[in-house]
């Protein structure tokens, strides 16, 4: 995936506050520019200013307190970054979720970083989730990110042996290739014994397609070992999360389906809402 221009949906909560803070130290190392969305309930508005020097927002005609104190806090990290990104803000009106994913369809942006707000099961189900509802409808990686998350620098990717999987493994190392992370690569094999290993053909032809994604992606100086567990699949990525120390994890994505609780039993999107730490979503 090439990274050159993300997108990040902010509001008042210090989880849309480290969204923004996340895409702008992603796009100081990958050389990127960042529009900033903030969804607002009004009629039909598109305000769009970009910056000058990196943060001057002043030639917005923006009459909203929410909207100046968003300009300033944007404006105050910018100006205390060396060398910062290219930065808009972008104003819309309806649901933030239909409306951050269409913005990033109509600037054609590389990569939509959204904050992780802690809810119970119950709230998602009735309210709906902004992060889950683009995540579930993008067509391009989604980063979901907690609050005070901090600077992402070790990446855990959790693929299976499919087609699918190799996928999620390039797109991830073209990501980790562009900012600057490291990555480390975790295959679960489904099992009630998770002390096995999968069998050791398997794990040699798995190394290798690895290997031939992560060559093909300039990383063969630091191509990692894959690991592998046999077990319940989301407890064992968590597991190896803790273990590992990674501050990201990126994991396949199915699009399209409900929204809420109503398919807990995906794997992905139980991830999204149970890991300790931000989550890449790559769209299926």
């Amino acid at each position: 995936m090439k990274l050159q221009h993300i997108l990040a949906g902010a509001d008042e909560s210090e989880a849309g506050r480290q969204a923004v803070r996340s895409a702008i130290d992603l796009a100081r190392r990958a050389d990127a520019r960042v529009t900033v969305v903030h969804a607002v309930p009004v009629m039909a508005m598109a305000v769009a200013a970009t910056t000058t020097g990196g943060y001057d927002f002043a030639g917005a005609e923006i009459q909203s307190p929410a909207i100046e104190e968003l300009r300033q806090w944007i404006g105050s990290d910018l100006r205390a970054r060396s060398e910062p990104p290219p930065v808009e803000l972008a104003i819309v009106s309806g649901i933030p979720g239909m409306e951050i994913r269409r913005l990033a369809d109509q600037r054609e942006a590389d990569l939509v970083v959204l904050g992780r707000k802690r809810r119970s099961q119950f709230a998602r189900l009735i309210l709906g989730d902004t992060a889950g509802l683009v995540a579930r409808h993008s067509q391009i990686p989604c980063l979901i990110v907690p609050a005070n998350s901090g600077s992402l620098g070790r990446m855990l990717v959790a693929i299976d042996d499919s087609n699918n999987g190799m996928l999620v493994l390039a797109k991830a190392a073209s990501f980790a290739q562009a900012t600057g992370i490291t990555l480390k690569v975790l295959t679960v094999e489904p099992g009630s014994d998770d002390r096995a290993t999968p069998g050791e053909s398997a794990g040699k032809s798995r190394a290798r397609q690895v290997r031939e994604i992560l060559s093909h992606h300039g990383m063969e100086a630091a191509l990692p070992a894959v690991e592998m567990r046999r077990g319940a699949i989301v407890p064992e990525i968590l597991a190896a999360l803790g273990a590992s120390g990674s501050d990201l994890l990126a994991i396949g994505y199915h699009r399209r389906g409900l929204p809420g609780v109503i398919e807990a039993g995906s794997t992905g999107r139980r991830l999204v809402h149970t890991a300790p730490c931000a989550v890449l979503t790559i769209p299926l």
